[in-house]
């Protein structure tokens, strides 16, 4: 009897050791940068990157006086604030996602994320590399060092701007180096590899709006015209050879674009639009392993998701939007962003009590001490050391 009791106290301890985050945690965009478009909505911007560890999210116009490309930091504090960083970068800047060791620009000009937040738009390129193309991602392969690492970057190649957004893809993978000063280099170029020509009888060649996984290893897109079947977004992993494809994950799905969770959690997001006081805010959680697809509904607020969603390291999801805050005088429309952990919405807690196997996936909660691994580790990669 004494030893469980023993084994129950010391397991109620780790759980209060372990505190959960927030279930959502909202950072309303406010101050002097702030406009407004014709709806009399706060403008966010287009496009939007998170990074790993969730504390900045890449945006394009985010409001009057600022640069094409802002870096947005996620304040925390007694109140949550967005601190806008200026950039030198243009519209449809990317980041190297999986470690966003660095940021790049339309051009292929890669710079560092810590040179961007001590001298913002004076910022200076380490290097130039990669595709260049209508709206390009990127990723660092997984296996590098700072002393060797290898980019992939995928994009269409037409520079037609009546075609963008659909063609043949292609991707390159550069590799680059850090030295003893935290200088990088580009030390091999690669070459352009055109793919997919293996799916031509099934699939096609022709996709729309890729998405590469944070390790480089996958990516989603959309194929144009399937044979015997409809158009729906799919996931496909990079050939050894870097051009052929093959066909991992059919989401059943007709989503624009679709972000990729770190390969050990084997999940996607995906972005529809969402209304004010509908189930369903936007933004959707698709979980690979169970099938299914979850929402993030806040329940004590009315939210409505403006951008794509990206995920941290740790799983947090982090997305741009609107929502209602209510008090005794009343409620007040704000816009910013917000963080939810996905495990303590309700459609997983529903999903967990109904499919007790199935729902083993899904741990109760994303916690704080997990939070702090994962923004100590981003933080060495931003050391740039070697």
């Amino acid at each position: 009897m004494k030893k469980v009791l023993l084994l129950s106290f010391f397991a109620s301890q780790v759980l209060s050791a372990a505190t959960c985050v927030p279930p959502h945690e909202y950072f309303p965009f406010e101050g002097k940068w702030v406009s407004k478009n014709d709806n009399g909505d706060v403008v966010l911007g287009m496009y939007s990157r998170v990074s790993p560890d969730g504390k900045y999210v890449l945006r394009s116009y985010s409001g009057k006086g600022l640069s094409q490309v802002t870096l947005m930091e996620l304040v925390k504090g007694e109140t949550n604030s967005v601190k806008p960083y200026e950039t030198p970068l243009k519209n449809e800047a990317f980041p190297v996602q999986g470690t966003w060791r660095y940021l790049v620009d339309v051009d292929g000009d890669h710079y560092k994320i810590t040179d961007i937040l001590k001298r913002q738009k004076d910022a200076k390129k380490q290097f130039k590399g990669g595709i260049s193309g209508f709206y390009t991602v990127a990723a660092e392969l997984a296996g590098g060092t700072p002393k060797n690492h290898k980019i992939r970057s995928l994009s269409w190649p037409t520079d037609n701007s009546d075609n963008q957004g659909v063609g043949v893809l292609s991707n390159r993978v550069i590799t680059a180096s850090l030295d003893q000063n935290g200088i990088a280099e580009k030390i091999d170029s690669g070459s352009t590899n055109y793919m997919c020509k293996n799916l031509s009888s099934t699939d096609g060649q022709i996709m729309s709006l890729p998405m590469i996984s944070l390790d480089g290893s996958e990516f989603a897109s959309m194929p144009q015209n399937p044979r015997g079947s409809d158009p729906s977004m799919r996931i496909y992993k990079f050939g050894a050879d870097n051009k052929s494809c093959e066909k991992r994950d059919d989401l059943k799905v007709m989503a624009a674009k679709v972000i990729f969770s770190r390969p050990e959690l084997n999940s996607v997001l995906f972005y529809a639009s969402g209304s004010m006081g509908s189930k369903g805010n936007g933004i959707y959680f698709f979980d690979r392993d169970v099938r299914k697809s979850f929402t993030l509904d806040d329940p004590e607020r009315k939210v409505r998701a403006d951008s794509y969603p990206g995920f941290t390291n740790d799983g947090r999801i982090v997305y741009g939007a609107y929502w209602e805050e209510c008090g005794e005088k009343g409620c007040v429309d704000k816009a910013g962003y917000v963080i939810s952990d996905p495990y303590q919405s309700s459609d997983i807690k529903d999903f967990r009590a109904q499919n007790p196997e199935a729902g083993k996936k899904f741990k109760e909660c994303i916690t704080d001490e997990d939070v702090k691994a994962n923004s100590e580790e981003q933080a060495k990669i931003w050391s740039y050391t070697l």
